[in-house]
């Protein structure tokens, strides 16, 4: 039985997820777009989800603690987890996988799991082929889903990771990579610490060095001008401060192995 590929859109963000057509425990998997500025009070899930951001800004609220939610986690939230999202200025995207966690098949592997905060270093080959699997049409629909996931979910689950509360100068300096075009050395002379000292740090926060985080918040500008405010490829380019098409266009295939129109078109089918 083949998987089941489609697309939702409701108020807030928009998914295009693949149903599995044999597992009763894995349900689906989705890459998921949050609109810009997007708040969910405090809610829960009738699923167990894992969910990894790819890019963009987010700050979950749990009973215990506030924490971004930023590239390089994996976060298990258990079946009535009550949290909440708010999603920063240029949107969101995640990778995220819905599990029946507490059906029989899964229990009997996995035990019951609570609430879990993994580093997706192990296994983030393993993520990205699953993304891969996502966007390609044909391998959405006939991929063993089941199989997929679950090897994937053995690797993150070996690494659980502490929350780290990011200081001050910090998001001032993350602010600063997403808001300008500062160099390296201007931004840690802005937030009062030594250049090498913010990139050690900046890396080991959201695992990504400073010209990283900078093109992935470029690439998500991006999208929020292409899905959200309608412009065309070319402007959208543009306003996110690519220096041209092709700059763009390299960068949307290296994260996500497709071109900024198939993205588009994924996410906003009717836009013209």
């Amino acid at each position: 039985m083949k998987n089941q590929v489609y697309f939702q859109k409701r108020e807030g963000y928009r998914s295009l997820s693949v149903v599995s057509g044999i597992s009763s425990a894995i349900k689906e998997v989705s890459l998921v777009y949050y609109e810009p500025n997007l708040v969910m009070p405090m809610h829960t899930h009738s699923v167990g989800q894992f969910s990894t951001m790819l890019m963009g800004q987010s700050i979950e609220r749990n009973l215990k603690v506030e924490f971004d939610t930023h590239h390089g986690l994996v976060e298990f939230k258990p079946i009535a987890y009550q949290h909440s999202n708010m999603i920063g200025p240029s949107g969101a995207i995640f990778l995220s996988i819905n599990i029946d966690s507490e059906h029989e098949d899964f229990m009997s592997e996995y035990g019951r799991l609570e609430w879990i905060v993994s580093d997706t270093k192990l296994a983030s080959q393993r993520w990205r082929n699953l993304l891969t699997t996502l966007l390609s049409d044909r391998a959405a629909q006939t991929v063993d889903l089941e199989e997929r996931v679950l090897s994937l979910l053995d690797t993150s689950l070996s690494t659980k990771h502490a929350i780290k509360i990011a200081p001050q100068w910090l998001k001032l300096a993350e602010q600063a990579v997403i808001e300008t075009q500062m160099s390296v050395t201007d931004i840690a002379q802005s937030v009062g610490v030594h250049r090498v000292h913010l990139c050690r740090v900046f890396q080991n926060h959201f695992g990504l060095s400073v010209s990283q985080f900078r093109h992935r918040a470029m690439l998500q500008k991006s999208l929020v001008g292409m899905i959200t405010n309608k412009l065309n490829i070319s402007s959208a380019s543009a306003d996110s401060g690519f220096a041209d098409q092709s700059h763009f266009t390299r960068t949307m295939k290296q994260q996500f192995g497709i071109t900024p129109l198939k993205m588009r078109n994924l996410f906003a089918p009717r836009i013209a």
